[in-house]
């Protein structure tokens, strides 16, 4: 696979994580302003991303200090960071995409943390978040592609 396609793949699942995350965004608005709100997405009673989405965990990873400035909900960093990988493929190198690989291990370790909550904690089953799960893991993956063909290319 050429440097190209593999933006091409970056900027593409960045771009699919945006939609979904934006979807998600809309479904926690919703849900917290209308009562009784039911999504495209809630399944049934024990798959129901309205109900996670509007948990104690759905603002700042259920990390952050209530009122503080960085409780905003969790789609918003997603899309952020997937707007920051989208921008970082543009760089065709070796600092940008080590970037990109720390960055999409980062997002890794929140997913791993996102679903231990959703499946232990809120005992739930989210397709809007697992599909970001699988976004992050196709963007990290592609991020390593092109770290391994930018090296081969140097050396």
């Amino acid at each position: 696979m050429t440097i190209k396609g593999i933006n091409r793949g970056i900027v593409s699942a960045g771009i699919l994580g945006i939609l979904v995350s934006t979807y998600a965004l809309y479904v926690e608005m919703a849900a917290e302003s209308r009562p009784g709100y039911k999504a495209l997405c809630d399944i049934a009673e024990r798959a129901s991303c309205s109900k996670v989405l509007t948990s104690e965990y759905s603002k700042g990873f259920g990390l952050v200090a209530k009122n503080s400035a960085f409780e905003v909900p969790n789609c918003v960093y997603g899309i952020a960071f997937y707007c920051i990988m989208i921008f970082l493929s543009t760089y065709d190198n070796l600092y940008a995409v080590r970037l990109q690989v720390v960055l999409g291990i980062s997002s890794l370790i929140s997913c791993v943390y996102l679903a231990y909550l959703l499946i232990f904690v809120l005992g739930d089953f989210c397709i809007v978040c697992v599909s970001t799960y699988f976004v992050n893991a196709a963007i990290t993956y592609v991020s390593f592609k092109k770290h391994s063909a930018l090296k081969s290319k140097i050396a």
